[in-house]
């Protein structure tokens, strides 16, 4: 990589006789720091140090490609107020500006001396951007306002600042293969980075990712070398290291991720049916549901995040009335997620990119939605079967996991999430994967299944081109409704179908993937061996040729020999991860000066962790739980026709203790966010906030569906409980749903008619726990299973240096 790198002044930094500094006169200023100022470049140094005719020409030439050639640049000064308008006191905060131009010197002035020629310009250049996006039309208005208004703002917030005389700074960034396509996407990840930053402020919004061009395979090389060098010469503790960064929530779900081809295909067809929708929409027999299919790991989060920026620019309101709590029914883009730990995530997403003023205003539970937007008629007590008024039907709403939705009547009285949500929406947009229902306030009736487009062992074929209907009948009683008699509503809802098929996560040859799959289908045999992953790595080398960063290591499929090596494997995983961001936040002092910087106020995240099927009892009234195994030396076991003894056993439970026998090696690890009695010092001073993957005091506990569903981990250990066994007579994995201790699986339902059938549902809900346990890790799996046998098969099914 080759690349040009400087810290300039800002306009506006010297004034003559009080007056904004003229354009010419900045010239003169930028124009000296390069040529007098060694400490401005960052890259490349020796231009300055060595005073050499070839050097001399070189810097003849970077300067060139400064002023005269596409760049990006990063503006950034504190911000010394606080959401609320009063004065900061921990003085940490950054308002950030990433932009891109090819004349800095003139774009650097504008931001501060805004006229009408300057919007038109960019009226013009956004207009151009989109001129061949004929699907895009239909947002076209909506994004060109919104980013005139952003880039107003930004304007303005940059002019107080120089004009208050605060210490506004730039970093200006060329490097060879830039070109116009190239420098947006760049400007666009940027963006992304900053808006992932806590302490950070950005103040523009999404730019144009660009699709395909001949400089586009650069892009993630480029940011990833530009961004180290940022990092090495940051004093203000702006710009924490790149992993970090990709490690938090918050980037996981941001909405400017650049989308696969796929990804984009969808996101335009499901834009252009909203507003087709939105425009044909009359009464509520109008209403449509959006279904977006696919298995884990295929971008789906990513879609609806961004679809969900996109609609909400585009359609939520802006007036400063709709901040109260009383006001969320009028958000006209909601989305909805049953789960507490995503919903946080979605929920700071949102007000960090600007969706919403408040927490909550538009990012809730299902059950919140449908409760704000029915007729109250006591405490805790709603009439769902009207809808107040036309202000509490949203125009768009937004499931992400929408297999959590519950499908049995719950406390509140509510019969079917989706149905309700349906009755209160003109177009719902749902993300659903039939292989993540997992418990029994989830199951869903074939015949509806059917009608969603999914027969039991998957996606009908040809579904995403073709229309059905989906029939809802609810049954609602309330003995403050209706004196207490039954009220029958049935609803139909025309479907149309997106199918992704793309994966995303899983960072993995396809055969790799394949293995990992098969683990956890119907009838799955072992010993399959593990194939080698030979997916191509990308390395870079940076300009000085010492320094070699891999971005991908191949995928680790490992089996340990105990649970608790299971732990220290996945522990040793962690501190590499650890130690590679803490690599990235080491700085090189110049040479003969000491320098002294601050660390960028991210906190380092691992995204390690240990789960386990559901086969351990789990007190949620009190929040207690622990997973428990000991080592019995005497017990027999066969496999192959071979004897063997000595097994780990999960010990029987009386009055929630476990018996375990005496001297014997005992394992025991909270989980699931539990307490535990000897430490509840410990318990108390959890953090709060973070999701049960990345929050720090869960890295010695276990973890069960019910806290990783829906979050990617670096690398994951599954430890396979009792209820996942082998069975050699048949030659597969078989499923024990009497040794789960899921309630969800234990329990029954009265409208699954025969035993047999409750009985199936039953072990696909284990198989598919084990299915989502053992797909988190992007970059690898730890595995041990309690059943001798299965750990046995596994272990014949990897090389000898992989079994640990």
């Amino acid at each position: 990589m080759r690349f040009c790198i400087v810290k300039v002044p800002y306009a506006g930094v010297d004034t003559e006789n009080g007056k904004t500094i003229s354009v010419d006169r900045y010239r003169e200023v930028f124009e000296t720091t390069l040529e007098t100022r060694a400490d401005a470049w960052v890259s490349p140094r020796t231009s300055l140090e060595v005073a050499t005719e070839k050097l001399i020409d070189r810097y003849g030439k970077e300067k060139s490609h400064l002023l005269n050639w596409p760049t990006v640049y990063i503006v950034w000064f504190k911000n010394t107020t606080t959401a609320g308008g009063s004065s900061a006191k921990s003085g940490n905060r950054w308002y950030v500006y990433v932009g891109e131009s090819q004349h800095i010197l003139d774009r650097t002035v504008q931001h501060i001396t805004p006229t009408k020629s300057r919007t038109e310009d960019i009226a013009d250049n956004q207009e151009s951007l989109h001129a061949d996006d004929a699907d895009g039309e239909v947002t076209a208005d909506h994004a060109l306002s919104r980013y005139l208004e952003t880039e107003k703002n930004a304007d303005q917030r940059i002019t107080d600042a120089v004009s208050n005389g605060a210490d506004v700074n730039q970093y200006v960034i060329w490097e060879r293969h830039f070109n116009k396509s190239l420098t947006l996407d760049v400007e666009n990840k940027l963006i992304d980075y900053m808006k992932s930053i806590d302490h950070v402020d950005c103040l523009n919004g999404r730019g144009n990712p660009q699709d395909e061009y001949y400089t586009s395979t650069y892009l993630d090389s480029i940011v990833s070398a530009a961004w180290r060098k940022l990092v090495s010469k940051d004093e203000d503790g702006i710009f924490p290291p790149e992993e970090q960064i990709w490690q938090s929530s918050l980037y996981k779900v941001s909405p400017f991720h650049k989308l696969g081809k796929e990804q984009h295909e969808a996101l335009r067809d499901i834009e252009k049916t909203v507003f087709d929708c939105l425009d044909r929409w009359r009464t509520p027999e109008d209403t449509r549901l959006i279904l977006v299919g696919g298995a884990a790991g295929t971008g789906k989060t990513i879609l609806l995040s961004t679809l969900f920026y996109e609609l909400a620019n585009s359609l939520n309101l802006d007036s400063d009335e709709n901040t109260s709590e009383s006001a969320n029914h009028k958000q006209r883009v909601c989305l909805l997620v049953n789960n507490e730990d995503q919903r946080k995530v979605y929920d700071d997403m949102a007000t960090k990119q600007g969706l919403q003023k408040q927490s909550m205003q538009c990012v809730s539970r299902p059950t919140k939605f449908i409760n704000d937007r029915s007729l109250s008629v006591g405490t805790s007590s709603w009439d769902y079967t009207e809808i107040p008024g036309e202000d509490c039907r949203a125009d768009v709403v937004l499931i992400d996991e929408a297999h959590l939705l519950f499908t049995q009547k719950v406390q509140s009285g509510i019969e079917s999430h989706l149905h309700e949500i349906l009755r209160r929406a003109k177009v719902v947009v749902a993300v659903f994967d039939p292989e993540q229902i997992m418990q029994r306030k989830q199951w869903w009736n074939p015949n509806t299944l059917r009608q969603l487009g999914f027969e039991e062992n998957g996606y009908v074929a040809d579904a995403d081109s073709v229309d059905s209907v989906l029939t809802f009948t609810g049954h609602y009683s309330n003995a403050k409704v209706n004196d207490g008699k039954e009220v029958i509503i049935t609803d139909s809802y025309p479907v149309s179908r997106i199918n992704l098929t793309c994966q995303y996560r899983i960072d993995a040859s396809d055969e790799v993937i394949q293995w990992i799959d098969a683990l956890s289908s119907r009838c799955a045999q072992l010993p399959r061996l593990v194939p080698e992953d030979t997916t191509a790595r990308i390395s870079m080398v940076d300009e000085d040729g010492d320094n070699t960063l891999t971005l991908s290591c191949p995928y680790e499929i490992k089996v340990c020999s105990s649970p608790e090596e299971v732990f220290s494997e996945i522990n040793k995983k962690r501190d590499w991860v650890l130690s590679r961001q803490e690599d990235a936040e080491e700085t090189k002092p110049a040479k003969g000066r000491k320098k002294k910087t601050k660390r960028a106020a991210v906190k380092p995240r691992d995204l390690c962790r240990v789960v386990a099927t559901f086969d351990w009892p789990y007190d949620s009234g009190d929040a207690l739980g622990t997973v428990d195994l000991y080592y019995d030396p005497d017990y027999e076991w066969h496999c192959d026709g071979q004897r063997y003894r000595g097994a780990w056993r999960r010990p029987n439970y009386v009055d929630g203790d476990p018996e375990i026998p005496e001297h014997v090696k005992v394992f025991r690890r909270r989980w699931n966010r539990a307490k535990d009695i000897l430490e509840d010092e410990e318990r108390e001073k959890r953090q709060t906030g973070e999701s049960w993957a990345s929050d720090e005091s869960t890295k010695n506990e276990v973890g069960s569906y019910f806290t990783i569903q829906g979050f990617d981990l670096n690398y994951v250990g599954v430890i396979i409980g009792p209820s996942v066994g082998y069975d050699e007579d048949r030659n597969c994995i078989v499923y024990r749903p009497e040794m789960s201790c899921d309630p969800g699986v234990t329990s029954s339902r009265k409208d699954i008619s025969t035993s047999e059938d409750l009985e199936y549902f039953k072990r696909e809900c284990i198989r598919k726990q084990l299915g989502v346990l053992t797909k988190r890790g992007v970059h690898g799996l730890y595995l041990f299973a309690v059943d001798p046998v299965l750990q046995k098969k596994l272990q014949d099914s990897m090389p000898f240096e992989d079994v640990l």
